[in-house]
């Protein structure tokens, strides 16, 4: 596949991008601190991604949601549990950092994640419903974890809000 993937320095900065994205999206919602790390799913870039994860420009991520075994090994009867793969689209982020000159990595990637945690949280609370990727999401889905996404970044540093107001021009 030709298509461009994160390096060593890239994926540094979504390791660190991934613990303000949850503090925020956890204190606009009051989730406990544990929230997350109760809540089965990953951040997934270009190297983990799966040939059909991997999708066309513009889209800077999606999430989609698998089900696992459950690993209790004292349950007697194992169940299958919601597991949700947050996908970023590596080459996507990466051609739109060259677009918006003056938007750091690391901003862009906050922004991208609130995003895919505002609609993690909407999913686990039973808020929307969870729509397959080759299904789309409808566009008042959009528009309202947009407006989230918004507001948790305006609670954020300058820098973030300046991101938001960007990247997600309210419309």
């Amino acid at each position: 596949m030709g298509v461009r993937r994160f390096g060593p320095g890239e994926i540094a900065a979504v390791q660190g991008a991934v613990p303000l994205a949850q503090e925020l999206t956890g204190q606009h919602y009051g989730l406990p601190d544990d929230w997350f790390r109760r809540t089965s799913h990953e951040i997934c870039t270009g190297r983990d991604l799966r040939p059909f994860e991997v999708l066309g420009p513009g889209v800077l991520a999606h999430i989609r949601r698998v089900h696992r075994l459950e690993d209790a090994p004292w349950r007697p009867c194992r169940r299958l549990c919601p597991h949700y793969r947050i996908c970023l689209q590596d080459h996507n982020l990466l051609a739109r950092l060259r677009e918006e000159r003056g938007i750091r990595l690391a901003d862009l990637l906050v922004t991208v994640l609130i995003h895919e945690y505002v609609h993690l949280v909407r999913f686990c609370r039973y808020e929307c419903p969870y729509r397959p990727l080759r299904q789309d999401t409808s566009r008042q889905e959009e528009d309202e974890v947009n407006r989230v996404t918004r507001r948790i970044l305006r609670a954020g540093p300058a820098s973030l809000r300046e991101a938001g107001e960007r990247l997600l021009p309210a419309g």
